[in-house]
């Protein structure tokens, strides 16, 4: 009896999606018939979010002084791996789909428009920076276009740098580029006495296993990876024990890190703006909130790409993508199209970044650039120098990011959180609080668990 509830259930569920659909489609002929295309768009604001309401619709008004024959109507509903193939099959999915970086795999499954004839005929197609698009290229065509997004940098005191002589045959503060050159500079700023430590790391809860991805990539390692069809946890291996134990020898060997082992980023930052830490991996995001929240000067932070492991460099990425589906209408899909890119090319337009400077400028307060440049050439140009020349509170790492992005790594696609906090977070704290503690067999449990409780499942 329950096995035919569970059928009836689901037929219902079905249908519901079918009807749903077809009253989108219905409504969005109708409106065509009225002069205009409808485009729907997910992860929009909830109703009761008035100011995030006000100013969608702001610059839905925007868009329809170039546009006015489409209209742009948006649901509440955030992208769901869990929902999402069931909104695909039931005809209820949005025209214009945000996503996460994670999730370049919807191309292969059928999820995602082809935009490469699209992009080929747009106008700025030569500016597109095909490094950060890489993610939803597949046999050579793209399926989805970037918004925004952040990459993982060194952040790295200055004062404290200089301090330890750490310096090139100029003077300036000298990062470290290999795993080697980490240590040498992580044992040489570590004081214990001063309470000082070479290197800050994330040990608390799901900041531990989400802050270990880039040294198992830097290794060599992965974490998931498709299989016949099928999805496996992979970072049972050599090169991800390798990791561990580099780590692992940074608190018992080289003995560089905090004592107290169990720090979240926030109490990291506060740490390394006080001069209580030299380096710590970060977002671009976490400049502004050393100099905001806990009143850190710009001239101490220094910013570099990650330094290269064994297997090479790996900078991870986060962030946000937009498909189109391809189950809409030929012609909202175009409209889609130019929603999608007149936003993107909205972000760098030398206006908007004046409007960002000229709020930071009234809430006296410290802003960046997203990490992630999205274009190069003169599009890209002229947002930098716009950005240089507000300065005063815009602070921009290009070049930095502009070699971070070719070593991007987004985040594992499936069940992350679960897998930093109950997996690789939990290994982590092992290695960080056991000396004997053997890294390949701590993984090799973590990804035997992870892929019976979570994979196998899908």
């Amino acid at each position: 009896m329950k096995k035919l509830w569970i059928v009836i259930a689901v037929i219902a569920v079905a249908l519901a999606g079918v009807i749903i659909g077809n009253k989108q489609r219905k409504a969005a002929v109708k409106t065509e018939q009225d002069g205009k295309v409808v485009v729907v768009i997910n992860a929009g604001p909830k109703e009761t979010d008035k100011v995030a309401v006000e100013r969608l619709k702001t610059n839905i008004a925007r868009f329809n002084k170039e546009y006015p024959n489409i209209e742009i109507r948006w649901t509440d509903r955030p992208y769901s791996p869990d929902s999402f193939a069931t909104s695909m099959a039931g005809g209820t999915a949005e025209d214009v789909i945000g996503l996460w970086a994670t999730e370049g795999y919807v191309a292969e499954r059928g999820y995602a428009l082809d935009l490469t004839e699209m992009i080929n005929k747009w106008k700025y197609k030569d500016q597109v920076n095909h490094d950060v698009l890489k993610l939803f290229i597949r046999n050579g065509k793209i399926y989805g276009l970037p918004t925004d997004g952040y990459l993982m940098g060194l952040l790295y005191n200055k004062a404290l740098f200089k301090k330890a002589g750490l310096v090139d045959a100029d003077g300036n503060p000298d990062p470290p580029d290999t795993w080697e050159e980490f240590v040498r500079c992580a044992r040489k700023l570590t004081n214990k006495k001063a309470g000082i430590a070479g290197f800050g790391i994330m040990g608390n809860g799901a900041e531990a296993g989400w802050g270990v991805l880039n040294w198992v990539w830097q290794a060599g390692g992965e974490f998931e990876q498709e299989v016949d069809g099928k999805w496996k946890a992979v970072f049972d291996s050599p090169e991800a024990a390798a990791a561990y134990t580099f780590v692992q020898n940074l608190k018992w060997k080289h003995d560089v890190l905090q004592s107290n082992l169990m720090l979240t980023s926030q109490d990291l930052q506060a740490r390394f703006s006080a001069g209580q830490i030299g380096m710590l991996m970060a977002a671009q995001d976490r400049v502004t909130q050393l100099i905001n929240q806990y009143g850190m000067k710009l001239s101490d932070i220094g910013v570099a790409i990650l330094p290269a492991g064994p297997a090479g460099r790996a900078n991870q990425m986060g962030g946000f993508f937009n498909i189109i589906n391809p189950n809409s209408s030929p012609q909202v899909q175009e409209a889609a199209f130019k929603w999608i890119t007149w936003n993107l090319l909205r972000s760098v337009k030398p206006e908007t970044i004046r409007e960002k400077a000229d709020d930071l400028r009234k809430q006296k307060q410290i802003g960046n650039l997203t990490a992630l440049p999205l274009f190069t050439g003169e599009l890209d140009r002229v947002m930098r120098q716009t950005a240089k020349e507000n300065s005063d509170v815009l602070i921009d790492y290009h070049e930095v990011w502009q070699e971070a992005v070719k070593y991007l790594h987004p985040e594992p696609s499936f069940f992350c959180q679960q897998l930093y906090s109950e997996y690789l977070g939990p290994a982590l704290q092992e290695v960080l609080t056991n000396r004997n503690a053997e890294a390949g067999g701590l993984l090799r449990k973590a990804a035997k668990g992870f892929q019976e409780r979570f994979l196998n499942m899908m």
